[in-house]
């Protein structure tokens, strides 16, 4: 296939719209599936060919979808010249050849065996995919720290930064708030209004009247001070690159860097999710979506991050207590979703215990991890007495950029991100995967979920993770065309279509 018949591909299926499930739906298929698996009859070809069908249509446009947006990226680094996920974009390529080229549509006894022979070989690469993923967000977060050319930007480099903040050249008319020497662009500021306006480019020009003193500028300064775009990071107002060369570029790069990961990771448990309930309910008689007891779950998550903590450190692990005050209770979900989410919290707590209170006499504090159930969610409570968190980084937990990898580390560390099947569990290092709390937070938001953190510096940290005990939270991922739409146009622009920023 030719390089423009493949992207003349990927853009047809990222062109179309993702359809979201509930856990509902996730449930009440595979326990449809299940009754008729073994079955010759027509009831049994029929439930069969019905999720297949869906599978068929549905997997290549979320595949092609990853693959636009690994290609536009929204974020500022090089994130294509990282070796790790140039193998990622090559791994997609060959899924999305192996659905749409060499696998024909499941409407025959045959046709269904080869679907599910590649839906095999996409279920062992998933698990491939996800380790590229972490292993490349360790090389970029080096990559960024060494200041690597290939990967920085010019303009996100400290020598850049520093000749950004020497005094400006006269001429031309500077807000006292942000300032660039290209005038011709547009400066986005905080109208009285609230909302983030662009200025007019002929406003802030050089005087034309040949003296060399900066006017003022035709319209006074009635607006509020500009607060730049850090703050609206979350409203995607970061795509416009002028707005990074500014005294908060970087954490403008992190913020829009985060929400590309965040869309990126939760694109990839979608897939994956589709990918290996289908597979396991065909293959092993059960489905990942099950009515679990979370209370069992969370027992044996505790068990093997102390059985982590006590390999790493060489004696025994501070004691989790954990509390329960409705032991029974049950609910809709993933199990070995659940079961990274807790055994990643609880590993750090673990961690954070042993590094605050090694070398002091007496017993080590105990984590406490407390499952409680209401109406809406079941919720867990991991607090530790770690020492916590300063105030100033707090921010940073929540970063896929932060890790302590090396890559003299790197052929001890090419281990499973923190999805991983739980009887794998016991193998993760204690700490260095860098992707452990973001990851955490992006499970447990994908079906109506969150983890959020409350840190005492001096004493220790909560941590709470929320379910969403509604079987009809519908699979959280941004659009496609939400994450690569820019949401500050530039004036004299006619704003793009969908179609046209996949064009």
């Amino acid at each position: 296939m030719s390089a423009k018949a493949r992207n003349d591909l990927f853009r047809r299926f990222a062109s179309k719209e993702m359809t979201k499930l509930t856990l509902s739906q996730y449930y009440t298929a595979g326990r449809h599936l299940l009754k008729h698996r073994n079955s010759s009859s027509d009831d049994g070809n029929s439930a069969l060919r019905l999720t297949s069908g869906f599978l068929h249509r549905e997997l290549p446009v979320r595949i092609g979808q990853t693959i636009i947006g690994l290609r536009e990226n929204p974020s500022p680094y090089g994130i294509r010249r990282v070796r790790p996920f140039k193998a990622l974009m090559d791994n997609y390529t060959d899924d999305l050849a192996l659905l749409v080229d060499r696998t024909p549509a499941p409407d025959s006894p045959e046709a269904d065996a080869q679907f599910v022979d590649a839906l095999r070989k996409l279920k062992a690469r998933c698990k491939g995919n996800m380790r590229l993923l972490a292993q490349g967000l360790r090389e970029l977060s080096w990559a960024i720290n060494s200041q690597d050319p290939r990967i920085v930007p010019e303009f996100l480099r400290p020598d850049a930064q520093r000749r950004r903040s020497a005094p400006a050249a006269a001429g031309h008319y500077y807000s006292s708030t942000m300032a660039y020497p290209d005038l011709s662009a547009p400066m986005a500021y905080l109208a009285p209004s609230g909302k983030m306006e662009m200025t007019d480019p002929a406003k802030w020009s050089a005087p034309a009247d040949g003296s060399g003193e900066p006017q003022a500028p035709a319209v006074p300064q009635a607006w509020a001070p500009n607060r730049v775009c850090s703050e609206f990071c979350d409203e995607a107002s970061c795509h416009n690159p002028r707005l990074w060369i500014s005294e908060g570029s970087q954490q403008c790069a992190e913020n829009q860097t985060r929400r590309f990961f965040d869309w990126l990771y939760s694109m990839n448990l979608g897939t994956q999710l589709l990918v290996e309930d289908h597979v396991a309910i065909l293959d092993y008689g059960h489905s990942l979506v099950q009515i679990i007891q979370p209370l069992e779950i969370a027992s044996r998550a505790a068990h093997d991050a102390s059985l982590v903590c006590e390999r790493h450190y060489g004696f025994p692990a501070p004691v989790v207590k954990i509390i329960a005050p409705k032991p029974a209770v049950t609910t809709t979900y993933v199990p070995h979703y659940l079961y990274s989410m807790l055994f990643q919290l609880v590993k750090n707590a673990l961690r954070a215990t042993v590094e605050h209170h090694r070398g002091r006499r007496g017993s080590m504090p105990v984590v406490k991890l407390i499952m409680s159930s209401g109406d809406e969610d079941v919720a867990f409570k991991i607090s530790d007495e770690g020492g916590g968190i300063p105030l100033s980084q707090v921010d940073a937990i929540w970063s896929y950029l932060k890790t302590t990898w090396d890559p003299a580390d790197g052929a001890k560390r090419n281990t499973l991100s923190s999805i991983t099947f739980m009887q794998r569990a016991c193998d993760l290092p204690l700490f260095g995967e860098g992707d452990g709390l973001p990851m955490v937070r992006q499970i447990a938001r994908y079906f109506g979920g969150d983890v959020d953190l409350v840190s005492m510096e001096g004493v220790g940290t909560d941590a709470y993770l929320h379910l969403s005990r509604s079987r009809n939270a519908t699979e959280s991922s941004l659009d496609l065309h939400t994450l690569l739409e820019p949401a500050v146009p530039v004036p004299g622009s006619a704003p793009k279509s969908s179609a046209s920023t996949l064009a």
